[in-house]
């Protein structure tokens, strides 16, 4: 089955993201291409501020690159997918929630479809899509449209979560600082913090991956976030990185 231009140029993304910095004649290899035509298709992906070339290789832009929203919904997924599933367990009946714009949170949106008892608040343009053929009673916030998230944010946002008193927050993260979960965008950074301070509980959704990761802003600090769900176990390294009273759950 032949691969399209635009299907290369998004496996070349992963590969670039999986790799760090991966050579041009590797990637001609890799997808049974010429040289020329990664080339090609590396100027176009420079062109979106997503790859830089560096002396016959390519990496990302700079090391806090937000990658696009649907490149990121594909990373990982059989690890969110888990996590998804087990957060349906905290979720009791008739509950409010929120819903943020993490791509693991995307996957517990999906399972809440069949769900009809639910009362549930979103800053996600896709979230409240995937949720409009559900019952649940679903709240978009609104405000100043966020391409590379698919959210909406700014003080149109704020106000609106200002009014809400919730049950449940399910939020995503990009890493973690040593005082709490991280963030790379500051228009998402205030959202966040103030979902929390309007949330009985909080919940962290996110995969292993994000470990090893460190996004510019810290949103919260540990002991404000009830709970962090992941897909496994913490090993006894990872879990000495975090301070006593984080509460860290997994489907095992």
């Amino acid at each position: 089955m032949r691969v399209t231009s635009e299907e290369r140029r998004n496996k070349i993304l992963h590969e670039v993201m999986n790799k760090k910095e991966v050579s041009i004649n590797e990637l001609a290899e890799t997808f049974h291409v010429t040289t020329e035509t990664i080339r090609k298709d590396v100027s176009f992906l420079q062109e979106k501020n997503l790859l830089a070339k560096k002396h016959g290789s390519v990496t990302l832009t700079k090391p806090f690159l937000e990658s696009e929203f649907s490149v990121k919904e594909k990373r990982q997924l059989n690890e969110k997918n888990a996590i998804a599933e087990k957060a349906l367990d905290f979720i009791p009946q008739n509950a409010s929630l929120y819903l943020d714009t993490s791509t693991t949170v995307l996957q517990l949106a999906k399972l809440l479809v069949m769900r009809d008892d639910l009362t549930i608040v979103t800053n996600s343009l896709q979230i409240s899509q995937i949720l409009a053929t559900s019952d649940n009673q679903v709240l978009l916030t609104g405000g100043q449209f966020r391409k590379k998230s698919n959210s909406y944010v700014g003080a149109w946002t704020l106000h609106a979560l200002q009014t809400v008193n919730l049950d449940l927050a399910f939020l995503g993260c990009d890493g973690f600082s040593k005082t709490g979960p991280t963030i790379r965008s500051y228009q998402e950074l205030e959202i966040k913090s103030s979902v929390i301070t309007h949330s009985k509980k909080s919940l962290i959704l996110c995969d292993s991956s994000k470990l090893g990761n460190q996004g510019l802003y810290t949103f919260s600090e540990f002991q404000t976030i009830d709970m962090v769900l992941m897909e496994r176990p913490l090993t006894d390294e990872e879990r000495s990185a975090f301070p006593e009273e984080v509460l860290f759950y997994s489907q095992n």
